[in-house]
């Protein structure tokens, strides 16, 4: 009896809804204390941690897939969705290209999540490490452009270049390690780029780095100033989509403890646009 009672605890999970991948941007929203707001940006390039996600109960993701943690996926909190992007470990020089299929990570101050799959790839561990996604912006356009609830772009395939791969010199993660940029990766229909992707790695170059809580980029010097001596960080000079601007940079921190305090920090008092970058 009390073995059958144990077995009735043990109720199994319901079967998930079919998917039905969609293209979605969605409204602002609130994570971890933090609002958030999606925007498309199809030339998308930014540093900041990684974090790998816990292997998760399959659940339906945000553009409607069903989450799998053996899929070369990945949660970010603001991009279009689905997207396809590189994600570069900074630390190692491996790059893998995934697609973006949720909403995340949780934790502030972690720009993107990794399934476990593409952790084990990429070389992270239990730790974030800095990585830098890079917009692929054919292949994007024509998600949007397919999909439904996308904004129906008339875009043109980029063509498949041609690779060579060799085999991983880690065990278990069945994958490869291409030895060609990933610019010549082209393209293809927009079927196949909602199926798996291919685990090919690539072996790009380590790039060193500090660790920066960006404050906020402002489109007026005087106002960026204010911010600076607010923060105690310095002003930088940059480019926001071909415009002058001026971006607020708090650090440099040789950890990422020392990261995360001052950010919270930052957003504690108020600037909500506060990240972690690496520079």
């Amino acid at each position: 009896m009390a073995v059958l009672g144990l077995a009735g605890c043990h109720r199994a999970e319901p079967p998930l809804p079919p998917a039905d991948p969609h293209y979605v941007l969605g409204a602002p929203y609130q994570m971890d204390g933090v609002w958030q707001y999606p925007r498309e940006d199809f030339g998308y390039r930014q540093t900041g941690l990684a974090v790998a996600d816990p292997d998760q109960t399959p659940y339906v993701t945000t553009d409607g897939e069903h989450y799998d943690p053996q899929s070369l996926t990945g949660r970010h909190a603001t991009l279009q969705l689905p997207a396809i992007v590189t994600v570069r470990n900074l630390e190692n020089g491996r790059e893998l290209t995934i697609r973006l299929n949720d909403r995340g990570p949780e934790a502030r101050g972690r720009l993107i999540g990794l399934t476990p799959r593409v952790a084990a790839l990429l070389g992270i561990g239990a730790n974030p490490v800095q990585v830098e996604i890079i917009g692929h912006e054919a292949e994007n356009e024509q998600l949007a452009e397919a999909l439904p609830g996308g904004q129906h772009l008339d875009v043109s395939a980029a063509p498949v270049g041609q690779i060579r791969t060799e085999s991983l010199d880690r065990p278990g993660t069945g994958g490869t390690i291409v030895s060609v940029p990933a610019s010549t990766v082209g393209a293809a229909d927009v079927s196949a780029l909602m199926r798996d992707l291919p685990p090919e790695v690539r072996q790009g170059y380590v790039q060193g780095g500090m660790l920066w809580v960006d404050a906020g980029t402002f489109s007026t010097l005087r106002y960026a100033q204010v911010a600076a001596a607010r923060t105690g960080g310095r002003v930088i000079p940059v480019q926001d989509h071909g415009r002058a601007a001026w971006r607020v940079h708090v650090g440099p921190f040789m950890n990422v403890a020392g990261a995360d305090r001052a950010l919270d920090q930052l957003l504690g008092d108020g600037m909500t646009g506060a990240r972690i970058v690496v520079e």
